[in-house]
Formats: structure tokens, C-alpha cells, sequence
């Protein structure tokens, strides 16, 4: 018997033999029924803004890996889960199109120069200075959880969130699947989007110019003390607290986007939203996962507004990354981790406190993290499904390579 609320995701490049090869992943699929895991999450478009089926918008993987075959994976695999007895969702990466180290005439992000998201940084005179994520030389910048080798778009153009809603319209449209999974609907990080266009539509959310850009936001400042420490000082300007819902708040009408467009469609299609479980930094890739009822204490630079921007309403499954090797709050706290929350016991508590009863949440693991330690990913399954509605196990490419089948069965 299967849980449909235990999920495995299918990275795209992790997993590229296993995908090529429909016999393999044929039987990959028969392993996951057998280990009680009901629901594949299989990336369907990637950071590279390709995908693996046939789309009207997005270039096909052929064209970015040629041992790609030029045919509709998603398709067949649909068609074998469900043979099986198993659901599959379909994995998007929303707003990274393209890679920074791996650039591609066809990805979108390259397509369309004018969507890449612009960085806010200070160069090596300690003065600010904005570029586009692909193209940043010589700044630091601050308040980032990725490493930029990914070309985010900005989402604050409408004409990006268009193109990414049609994207996924497409597949609720055409395809059997019984969900969608969304990933990195956010910002890169605090450093984005400080581009012209963005300025303007910040000056129309608070009703006036900005006569410091963008220091009335935050200023950046490298410590003078210490010159061999690159650790950069932000000091919060005036705006700060509004910028920080006037990118929440974008965010969210983005989900509510293909929350109405699933709808309109009239297809059972399920809604899932991926995302962090550290929600007192989430502030920094400005996407608010809580409920709307929630007022978070830990921004202490927002007031009652920003709980408006929470989404939580609005999705079908949270899926909540719980992303630390330490399994209970007294094992985190005990090796003297910043707070509660950095263990995956930790982590349960924390989406409970600013999701509440909003919407069903599915604690999430990344198995790298349990390298030669499958006692620990034993138990960390097992909390997962303690303190959540579920478990999703991040990704097949671990539970395969290292042949923890038996470690997953439930």
C-alpha cells in the first residue's frame, strides 16, 4: 500500500540516465511503490529554463543536452506512475530561466536580457552599484541563500509572471498530471530587484519618489576593522519595512495567479508551493509562505500589513524543506545551533506556528545531508511524518545512488 503524502523528487541533471533510460525508470517507479512512496514530483522544466516534454514556450532539453531524445518524458511517465497505481506531479522552477556558468542562446533568461534580475552591490570602493544577476563583476553583495549561478528573472514584471502562468496553464491543460510543485517562487536573495523598473513600481506601491536609491531600502557597508573579513553590514534604511511587503505582496499575487487559473481550468489538479522551513530569514527572498492570520514577530521592520502577503490560503500543499542532519530540537540545542528550529523536529514547529490550520504542509529532506548515516535518515523519515502531514525525500538521485530503498520503506 502506498501514501500518497510520501513524495520523492526527480531532479532533472541528477537524474539524467535514469530519465533517458524509460526502462530503468520504469523500474524505478515499481521500487517506489514497493518502499510505500505514492507521489513522484518529476522536474519538468529545471534552472536551465528547459524541459522534458513538448511545450509551446519553453525550449525543449534537446537543445540544451543533446542525449536528451527530443520526446515527451513527462508524458510517459505520467502514463507509467499511474499504471503503477501512483500519482505524478510535475516539478517547475518558476524564476530561475538559465544558468550564469552554462549560458544558452535559448534559455529565457538570455532570451529576454531585460527580465534578469538586478543585483544590488557594493564594488571594491565601497560605493553601490546595480547589475544584472548574469553579468555582476566585482560587488558583494548581502542576504542571499544562493551562490548566483542561476540567471533569476525578475518578478515584478508582469510580463515575466505571464510567461512563467502560461508555462504552467500549459501543463494543467495538456497533461494527465495530478499536480504541479513550485520552486523558487521567490527572490534570489535581499540583493534583488533593484532595477530601474522595479524602483518604479516600489514609487507607485508607497505613493512617493525615493530620494536615495537605494540606501532609503538598506545600505551595505564593509567592516573597517577587520579588512580580511568579507562579511558585509546591512543597515536598515527608511523603506526598509516596505520593501520588504512590497515584495511579499508581489509574490503572493503571483500565487494567486495559478491558484485562479487552476481553478478556471476545471481540471482536480493540485497546487504545491516548495519552500524553506526557516521562515525568520525568509524575509530575505521575499516570499511569504505563512498564513494570512499570521503576524511574524520575527520581522520586527513590518507592521499588520505584511501578514496580507502570507499565501498559505491559497495553495494545496506546503512542502516545507527541513534541511538540518540534527532530528530532535534537544539533539540541535545540545550542539549549540542558533535556535529550535535547526533540526527537523525544529523545523515541524516552526511551519506549525506560522501556517497553523491554513493549509496541509509535508515536511521535506535532503539526503545528501545523511551521507553514511541511514540510522539518522531513518529517523529523520519518521519525524517527518510525526510532525507533518507527510515526507518528501529530496531527491531520487541519493535514495538510488546510495540504494537506501529499504531505509524508506514505510
Amino acid at each position: 500500500m502506498v501514501n500518497y503524502n510520501y513524495y520523492i523528487w526527480v531532479e532533472i541533471e541528477a537524474n539524467k540516465q535514469r530519465i533517458i533510460d524509460k526502462e530503468y525508470f520504469k523500474g524505478i517507479i515499481k521500487k517506489c511503490r514497493e518502499a510505500g512512496i505514492g507521489s513522484i514530483i518529476l522536474s519538468a522544466k529545471d534552472t536551465t529554463g528547459f524541459c522534458i516534454y513538448k511545450s509551446s514556450f519553453v525550449p525543449h532539453y534537446n537543445r540544451f543536452d543533446k542525449d536528451f531524445e527530443y520526446t515527451d518524458y513527462l508524458k510517459t511517465y505520467i502514463d507509467t506512475a499511474h499504471a503503477e497505481g501512483l500519482k505524478l506531479y510535475a516539478g517547475i522552477d518558476v524564476f530561475a530561466e538559465g544558468r550564469v556558468k552554462q549560458q544558452h542562446r535559448l534559455s529565457p533568461g538570455f532570451i529576454n536580457t531585460e527580465w534578469q534580475t538586478g543585483m544590488y552591490g557594493i564594488n571594491e570602493n565601497g560605493k553601490p552599484e546595480i547589475q544584472p544577476i548574469a553579468e555582476l563583476n566585482n560587488i558583494r553583495t548581502a542576504g542571499s541563500i544562493d551562490d548566483f549561478s542561476e540567471v533569476f528573472v525578475n518578478p515584478v514584471m508582469e510580463e515575466v509572471r505571464n510567461y512563467e502562468l502560461s508555462i504552467l496553464k500549459e501543463l494543467v491543460t495538456n497533461y494527465d498530471i495530478d499536480g504541479v510543485v513550485l520552486d523558487r517562487v521567490r527572490f534570489v536573495g535581499l540583493g534583488s530587484d533593484f532595477s530601474n523598473y522595479t524602483k518604479g513600481r516600489f514609487e507607485e506601491f508607497i505613493g512617493k519618489k525615493i530620494p536615495n536609491w537605494p540606501e532609503d531600502i538598506y545600505e551595505l557597508e564593509a567592516p573597517r576593522e577587520n579588512q580580511k573579513d568579507r562579511n558585509l553590514k546591512v543597515v536598515y534604511g527608511p523603506l526598509f519595512g516596505q520593501w520588504v511587503t512590497f515584495r511579499a505582496g508581489i509574490i503572493k499575487t503571483f500565487i494567486k495567479q495559478v491558484r485562479t487559473m487552476i481553478k478556471e481550468s476545471g481540471k482536480n489538479v493540485q497546487f504545491a508551493d516548495y519552500t524553506g522551513s526557516w521562515y525568520p530569514l525568509y524575509y530575505l527572498v521575499g516570499a511569504n509562505w505563512a498564513s494570512e492570520e499570521y503576524v511574524p514577530e520575527e520581522y520586527p521592520w513590518v507592521d499588520k500589513s505584511y501578514a496580507d502577503t502570507g499565501y498559505a490560503e491559497y495553495i494545496d500543499t506546503l512542502l516545507s524543506g527541513f534541511y538540518y542532519t540534527d532530528v530532535t530540537v534537544r539533539e540541535a540545542l545540545d550542539k549549540g545551533r542558533p535556535d529550535y528550529w535547526y533540526s527537523v523536529e525544529g523545523s515541524g514547529d516552526m511551519v506549525r506556528k506560522v501556517v497553523g490550520d491554513a493549509v496541509p504542509y509535508v515536511g521535506s529532506l535532503f539526503l545528501q545531508q545523511y551521507e553514511n548515516e541511514s540510522e539518522t535518515f531513518g529517523k529523520a523519515i519518521d519525524m517527518c511524518f510525526e510532525k507533518s502531514g507527510g515526507c518528501m525525500l529530496f531527491d531520487l538521485c541519493y535514495v538510488d545512488g546510495y540504494d537506501w530503498w529499504a531505509q524508506c520503506k514505510r
